[in-house]
């Protein structure tokens, strides 16, 4: 079951947001859909629907129009600029429809999220929730050893899932969407760059954060691992502190 749905145009948010989002609350991110949207709110138990409204184009504003005259028992959450937000006053002006213009800090956007949550019992259990549950990460790695140490490493802050090759971690995001993947570089078969680049060829799951996982420190082979651009990368032979630290960073901990 998801607490909040995210829309937004393909790849068009304020990704420090979005990955606040991500991070903190059970959340599922979609595209301007209206039918995708209807069937998350009857299958997920959706309570809000957060919207970035920035850049969006004529057709996705009909279908955000759509949702907020036929969606009943959800509120939604418009984030945009001043103007943007002004642009749009009549549908703040409904029932159930709160606005947050952006840009902002992160824990300025906590702040005023939290708040409209707090003022609605239904919503309230949402920032509960959010305090228990644990981050999820994806290991995706050939070598038993190195996968041992990082689940011990890991396993007292992260919720961990382990797959061995880039074909089952594929196969894995088609069933559950982890918040993070450590991927490594080098494996047989599908290694960690081709891996990489079937992650972000889906829409469903391009935007989940990956850190390479690698045992050679080559300046050119590091360059070729950062043209996909993950979030970074950790060679293996870090140790247990600094290897953490990188992790927590993702999730600005």
């Amino acid at each position: 079951m998801k607490d909040i749905l995210v829309i937004r145009e393909e790849k068009n948010a304020d990704e420090a947001i979005l990955g606040f989002i991500r991070s903190k609350y059970d959340s599922k991110i979609i595209s301007f859909d209206s039918k995708q949207a209807e069937n998350l709110l009857m299958t997920e138990g959706i309570r809000i629907i957060v919207v970035f409204m920035d850049n969006t184009v004529a057709s996705s504003l009909v279908e955000l129009r759509r949702m907020i005259m036929y969606f009943k028992n959800v509120h939604f959450c418009l984030l945009g600029t001043e103007e943007t937000i002004e642009k749009h006053d009549d549908l703040c002006a409904k029932e159930y429809v709160h606005c947050i213009e952006t840009p902002l800090h992160v824990t300025t956007f906590q702040k005023k999220f939290e708040f409209i949550l707090n003022q609605y019992e239904e919503l309230s259990p949402i920032i509960n929730n959010s305090s228990e549950r644990k981050l999820s990460v994806l290991l995706v790695d050939d070598d038993p050893i190195c996968l041992r140490n990082m689940m011990n490493w890991l396993k007292n802050f992260y919720q961990v899932a382990v797959v061995k090759s880039g074909a089952a971690c594929i196969s894995y995001l088609v069933k559950t969407r982890p918040d993070l993947i450590l991927l490594d570089y080098e494996m047989p078969v599908c290694n960690g760059v081709q891996t990489l680049e079937m992650i972000r060829s889906e829409p469903e799951y391009a935007d989940i954060p990956v850190i390479f996982l690698t045992a050679v420190s080559d300046t050119e082979k590091v360059k070729e691992a950062l043209k996909l651009k993950p979030q970074g990368y950790i060679l293996k032979n870090t140790d247990r502190i600094d290897f953490l630290n990188k992790v927590n960073a993702v999730f600005g901990i």
